[in-house]
């Protein structure tokens, strides 16, 4: 697999292009990485893309920019829209590897693979208990991590890029670093509301199902930056969230302060 196809499978959604505020943009994973050495043709899976949009947003009448996969978006904490979601998810991953012929894209990290594949079984046992946590988390967990990002990041203007390339990898590891600061936010904020609200086995289960989304996330933006020799630019929390965490005492020390 090209370190085009690795990068590409992160991406969430087919966006516009704007420079706008830091707090005028949700923060989520709908941005990606392509070093022009590589020679895969992103025209392909842009088409797989914008044919996902398009079905997307007939299929459930809302835009497809409005969607976000972390936290877990209401849509999918539904049981026929998680079915139709996954559904087209898995047309579009079909697309990668028929029109792309790209065969590891149903074997790599994406938010869609890993509660529609990978983590299926699990995402549908605690579905119900993440639906009925969801309006407490997003009133107060999700606006207060995205304020406190917003705030430590005033002075960042972000761009909206589908591509980012080598001249824009500063901005690009801005992004992750903001995405990533959220994630662990949330998480931290998340668990004693689901706790509350659902019974305690249950509890646990979502806890750790949202821990492992997160993890897989960061080793797989780790897993590139160690590929392409961008670890020193990785950001620091993503470090803190990927396996790597677990076993370097520097990590760790770093992830105590």
């Amino acid at each position: 697999m090209g370190l085009f196809q690795l990068m590409f499978h992160q991406l969430v959604a087919v966006i516009f292009v704007s420079l706008l505020p830091c707090q005028a943009m949700r923060l989520k994973r709908d941005f990606m990485y392509v070093p022009e050495v590589n020679s895969t043709d992103a025209g392909c899976f842009q088409r797989c893309n914008v044919r996902f949009q398009h079905d997307f947003e007939y299929s459930f009448n809302m835009s497809a920019a409005s969607f976000y996969d972390f936290p877990f978006h209401p849509l999918v904490l539904g049981y026929n829209t998680f079915l139709l979601y996954c559904k087209l998810a898995e047309q579009r991953t079909q697309c990668y590897v028929d029109q792309c012929k790209d065969n590891s894209a149903d074997t790599v990290f994406s938010p869609s693979n890993f509660i529609c594949s990978f983590k299926r079984s699990h995402f549908t046992e605690i579905r119900e208990c993440l639906a009925d946590a969801e309006p407490i988390t997003f009133l107060k967990c999700d606006n207060h991590c995205h304020d406190e990002i917003v705030r430590r990041n005033s002075g960042h203007n972000r761009i909206r890029l589908q591509v980012f390339s080598s001249v824009d990898i500063t901005r690009y590891e801005s992004e992750l670093g903001m995405l990533c600061s959220f994630q662990a936010c949330y998480l931290q904020c998340m668990v004693p509301v689901v706790e509350e609200v659902c019974a305690p086995a249950m509890s646990h289960r979502a806890v750790d199902l949202v821990r492992s989304f997160i993890q897989w996330h960061a080793n797989d933006i780790s897993d590139w930056h160690a590929i392409a020799g961008h670890m020193e630019e990785f950001p620091e929390s993503c470090q803190r969230l990927s396996d790597a965490a677990q076993t370097d005492p520097v990590l760790q020390l770093i992830g105590r302060q």
